[in-house]
């Protein structure tokens, strides 16, 4: 009986080894993998900076466009035309990209500065 017993608890204890050893593999081939997709996002951000259709140099000329036609256009140009124009102002989900963008540009900026 107690060598049931300890025959029984032998199997279990196995079992929970190999059951911890499958979750510490799962574990670390998660992170690997987390890191690979990291290194990848990384070379491609390398290969878009500097780039002129990248997706942030396109963010950029969508704010820049804007801005443009905010002040050059309906503050400077209209007026010397005779023209009233107005642009729309940027609001929510636009106006906080707007933002992330117009900081991405000035930090960067700020970066170069410091690097030179």
């Amino acid at each position: 009986m107690l060598g049931l017993i300890f025959n029984g608890l032998t199997t279990l204890a196995g079992g929970i080894i190999t059951a911890y050893n499958k979750s510490k593999d799962v574990s670390i081939t998660a992170i690997q993998s987390a890191t690979g997709i990291a290194a990848a996002q990384a070379q491609a951000m390398t290969a878009w900076i500097g780039h002129p259709l990248s997706p942030p140099s396109i963010c950029c000329y969508g704010v820049a466009i804007w801005f443009f036609k905010a002040t050059a256009c309906d503050k400077v140009i209209g007026p010397a035309l005779g023209y009233s124009w107005r642009t729309d102002p940027l609001t929510g989900g636009t106006a906080e990209i707007a933002m992330i963008v117009v900081s991405g540009m000035f930090f960067s900026g700020i970066a170069n500065i410091i690097k030179r």
